[in-house]
């Protein structure tokens, strides 16, 4: 899928466009391209880059027949309209009242390939509006970012490299492990064991959204061997519950420690919980979304250590997968034919063990800019920053971003970041713009 529309044939407007690369061509690199041509009211080109995907493959395949992980009301890539994805899907989808009587459109998990039509439905939409824009998209792996003054240079593995006014980092979790090659290897392996008479178990590693419905996938296409589920969890995706009431809060503590955060976090939402009879969910929501206030209070040295010790345990418990979905992968583990496993390394097994982890890489990012992954953060407006200062050119948007500063791991907080970084990048300054 292909997209470039052409700036008009003006020479003054071509040498003025700013240029910008998005590195990430899924939900979150789509919202960002959204977000720019939304509020970013400058003409500008934008390479967008992926190593894998053009531009809304996340829906394509056995991949797009996957539930979303979030319920409908949560995946709008316009914060202004939070309803807006459910609004969609009622016009589109459920006009003549038959599931909506039965059940809200904001509480449906829907087919990715759904939610993939509506986000690319809604960048048509904001690239009509936008004649001074020309987007492109570029298939290849990044090998380095680095500065380049002004902007960014971004260099490529066939040995290319393109210098920009500005990059958005909107890789998702496909920055170290690629959704596409999870699905094909283990579909791959699947038939492969299918025509073996003694076959070795199928192992898959992870623990999230993406093993639930790869796992369940193989089944419905009738593979029968036996599974071997490596997580270092060993216990199933986290079901949703009753959406977060926004309970209130109070002042965070002024202190320095991460101890004292925590401390913070757990006070306050057992005090909602025993205010409002919340679900363990929508706690964990009220904490993650507490977690971004004090986080700005703390050191890097107690930064790190969050991400090194809780970081994971905390994605666990708010990356979830619809309850239905859950209720079908407990039923399965009962069958005996599929069971928890210590985890493992993907890169040292064989062939029949398959690399099905979300993990966004902290480490993979700080490796192509060349820096040490303990030196960086990011800050409200979605600034990569270095030992607390920003580095010049660059803003990180989605699943790498709540990897270097903890917040809720939802869709609605990507777009939200999308549109944060948008708006504080200095993309307006004339000094910054490319000169043809």
């Amino acid at each position: 899928m292909f997209f470039e529309r052409v700036v008009r044939e003006d020479a003054s407007l071509a040498g003025a466009m700013t240029r910008i690369a998005v590195i990430g061509a899924g939900p979150s690199g789509l919202s960002t391209v959204i977000a720019l041509m939304r509020r970013f009211h400058r003409p500008f080109e934008v390479w967008m880059v992926d190593a894998e995907d053009a531009p809304g493959a996340f829906g394509d395949g056995p991949a797009g027949t996957a539930l979303t992980a979030e319920p409908a009301r949560d995946l709008s890539v316009l914060p202004d309209r939070p309803d807006d994805f459910a609004c969609w899907l009622k016009t589109n989808f459920l006009s003549d009242g038959t599931v909506a009587a039965l059940r809200g459109p904001q509480d449906l998990h829907v087919p990715r390939a759904v939610f993939r039509d509506y986000v690319m439905a809604r960048f048509g939409e904001a690239l009509s509006l936008r004649r001074d824009v020309r987007i492109r998209t570029i298939r290849g792996a990044v090998r380095h970012i680095g500065a380049e003054s002004p902007g960014v240079r971004i260099g490529f593995l066939d040995g290319e490299s393109a210098v920009f006014d500005h990059a958005f980092i909107a890789t998702g979790f496909g920055i170290a492990q690629r959704e596409a090659t999870s699905w094909r290897g283990a579909v791959a392996a699947a038939e492969r064991l299918s025509q073996q008479e003694d076959p070795p178990p199928l192992t898959l590693v992870g623990n999230g959204p993406r093993l639930a419905a790869i796992l369940l996938h193989l089944r419905a296409r009738g593979f029968e061997g036996a599974i071997q589920v490596a997580a270092a969890a060993g216990r199933l995706p986290q079901p949703h519950g009753r959406g977060y009431d926004g309970a209130a809060f109070g002042d965070p503590p002024a202190s320095r420690s991460l101890r004292d955060a925590f401390r913070y976090i757990r006070q306050e939402c057992s005090t909602a919980e025993a205010r409002g009879g919340s679900q363990w969910q929508a706690v964990v929501d009220a904490a993650s979304a507490r977690l971004s206030v004090v986080w700005r209070n703390l050191p890097q040295a107690e930064r790190n250590h969050y991400r090194r010790h809780l970081l994971r345990l905390h994605r666990h418990f708010s990356v979830r997968i619809a309850s239905d979905v859950h209720r079908r992968l407990a039923a399965e583990f009962q069958t005996g034919r599929t069971r928890f496993v210590p985890s493992c390394d993907p890169k040292s097994a064989d062939e029949n063990t398959i690399d099905c982890r979300e993990v966004p890489s902290a480490r993979a990012l700080a490796g192509l800019l060349g820096y040490h992954v303990a030196t960086l953060s990011v800050d409200d407006c979605g600034h990569l920053l270095s030992h607390g200062a920003p580095l010049s050119g660059l803003s990180v948007v989605g699943a790498i971003a709540s990897s270097l500063r903890p917040g809720p791991f939802t869709f609605a907080e990507t777009v939200r970041q999308a549109y944060r970084s948008v708006l504080a990048a200095p993309l307006s300054d004339p000094a910054r713009m490319s000169r043809g």
